[in-house]
């Protein structure tokens, strides 16, 4: 069984760092475009009311310029400063957040089990972590091992709860991949669990949909896993022992 390891390793660091400048990029980017927006609705409520940047400046007590790169879009007014200059128009500001895309990372468990399967995979194989999906989105892979002509794309969960959806993600990313590659390479999917009584209920409760949709074993795919000589046995599911606390 997969070990689990007590601690995110300086390899997986490395490996997770394009996370980091993903989320910079991709969070700078939607400030820019919300302070853009929140400058052009403060400007049309300023001046549909018939007041000034020089009197709602006086009103919170800052500088006319502090308004004008409110209204300009300038990120760097703070929320403060914001929510005053609203106020004195009478307007609201509200700070909310949506669902969009898959994210970027998980909890602390999953970087555990990602962190376990990596160390016990033989060095022939080429890991990235977050690989990218092809198509529409911004989805990917927990973990991708290529080497010769396999590619194997492991789905880590540290909890699962609609079991049937996690079925039809795997395969449509399998597809997506076996598409993008072409013929000659063999795609496959891996879906990881902690070894849980929840876990392996959850399986139990499936018994046809398994042997459809993950038909190698546990052993054959961990003997892949760690032996560069081993045949990969196909799609199937990983049991990832989860940390003991001493």
């Amino acid at each position: 069984m997969v070990p689990a390891s007590g601690s995110v390793s300086p390899a997986i660091n490395r490996l997770t760092a394009p996370i980091s400048r993903a989320a910079t990029h991709e969070g700078d980017r939607q400030l820019r475009r919300t302070c853009v927006r929140f400058g052009d609705e403060f400007r049309e409520i300023r001046l549909r009311a018939g007041v000034s940047q020089a009197a709602v400046a006086r009103a919170i007590g800052v500088g006319r310029s502090v308004v004008c790169r409110l209204e300009q879009g300038d990120p760097d007014v703070s929320p403060r400063i914001r929510a005053r200059a609203a106020a004195v128009l009478g307007a609201e500001v509200r700070i909310s957040i949506y669902p969009g895309s898959q994210p970027l990372i998980h909890d602390a468990v999953h970087a555990m089990l990602v962190e376990a399967i990596l160390a016990s995979s033989h060095p022939d194989w080429h890991a990235t972590v977050e690989a990218p999906v092809p198509g529409t989105g911004r989805r990917s892979s927990d973990i991708r091992l290529d080497r010769n002509g396999d590619i194997d794309l492991i789905e880590v969960e540290s909890r699962v709860r609609a079991f049937a959806s996690i079925i039809r993600e795997c395969a449509e990313k399998r597809a997506a991949v076996a598409t993008a590659v072409g013929a000659g390479r063999r795609v496959h999917v891996v879906l990881a669990l902690p070894s849980t009584r929840h876990h392996r209920a959850q399986v139990a409760g499936h018994p046809r949909i398994v042997a459809t949709a993950f038909p190698a074993s546990h052993g054959d795919l961990e003997r892949a896993l760690s032996d560069p000589a081993s045949t990969w046995p196909g799609d199937g599911i990983l049991w990832v022992a989860p940390k003991r606390e001493p």
